[in-house]
């Protein structure tokens, strides 16, 4: 692991190092073009100038492609393992569109991507993430196109060993384009309608929809709302925590991709790997912090189906 990461230190040191000969040679082309003009050798000396610059361009994209894929198994793995006793990282596999649309718990345009997947386990909870984007992109009647993202961020699938036969979506005021499943148009025995708790206060900063009161009131406990405002504060993004298909998924909207690959900062990786564990830090927050970690959901099922 460690000549892994010290193979990465030098590529990305050396890749710098052809950034720079990069904009050198580009402002050498643009100085002896300028210096050529009007003789005969302005062809020759710009033909010489855009060849060294195709070179070096198709030379740093190859370094750069080895970079990324190199980063990416290098410094994730060197962090996952201070947080995860089992865990699988999968660059460049994401959660299928189909699969989370079936959840009916988000809405979808034409926009879609997902990758980064890490399954693993905390606390002997077993987990799935990947980062995820959604998005609908239109044209009018001009041509000019503009896109609305509903979502970037981290979509986390939580298995705990209990059954759910709640519906149910605690939805962070200011988290939109969900799918709250409450118009006519949705079929009676899927229709979700909204829950007031006797928590003023988690009633301001939430909204809760389900099917079932009765089921919803199960799960939503005045401990587990006390721990999700206390998460809500620890986290400083909107997030939504919908119980679904006897899981767990939490959606939290950071407004970027995690993982991506950055050069070296003065010789050294200290504020990528400080980024990262604020990545992997999420995964555990919300695993405490929904007490999905607690007795209650890894003991028996109290909401047989």
């Amino acid at each position: 692991m460690e000549d892994a990461f010290q193979e990465l230190l030098d590529l990305g040191n050396r890749i710098k190092k052809r950034d720079r000969l990069s904009i050198l040679a580009a402002v050498i082309g643009v100085v002896v073009t300028i210096l050529l003009y009007g003789t005969p050798f302005f062809g020759i000396g710009l033909l010489i100038c855009a060849a060294a610059l195709i070179v070096m361009f198709v030379t740093n994209a190859k370094l750069g492609k080895q970079y990324r894929e190199l980063y990416k198994k290098t410094m994730i793995d060197r962090v996952a393992r201070e947080y995860f006793s089992q865990y699988e990282y999968l660059p460049k596999i994401g959660f299928q569109k189909d699969y989370l649309r079936s959840l009916g718990i988000m809405s979808f345009g034409s926009d879609f991507w997902s990758e980064d997947t890490i399954k693993g386990v905390y606390n002997n909870v077993s987990f799935t993430r990947a980062d995820v984007y959604i998005a609908d992109t239109s044209t009018d009647s001009d041509g000019n196109s503009s896109t609305t993202v509903y979502f970037r961020g981290q979509w986390l699938e939580i298995n705990p060993n209990k059954s759910f036969r709640t519906d149910l979506q605690i939805i962070q005021k200011g988290f939109g384009f969900t799918n709250r499943k409450k118009g006519i148009f949705t079929r009676k025995e899927e229709r979700r309608h909204v829950l007031e708790t006797e928590d003023m206060e988690f009633n301001k900063r939430f909204q809760c929809l389900c099917q079932n009161d009765s089921e919803a009131f199960y799960l939503l406990t005045p401990t587990l709302m006390q721990a999700i405002m206390r998460l809500s504060e620890v986290l400083p993004y909107k997030m939504m925590i919908a119980y679904v298909n006897n899981s767990l998924h939490v959606l939290v909207d950071t407004h970027r991709d995690s993982m991506e690959p950055s050069k070296p900062n003065n010789g050294n990786f200290d504020r990528q790997i400080a980024d990262i564990r604020q990545d992997m830090e999420i995964i555990v927050n919300i695993i405490t912090g929904l007490l999905v970690d607690r007795e209650l959901y890894q003991t028996g099922a109290a909401l047989q189906q």
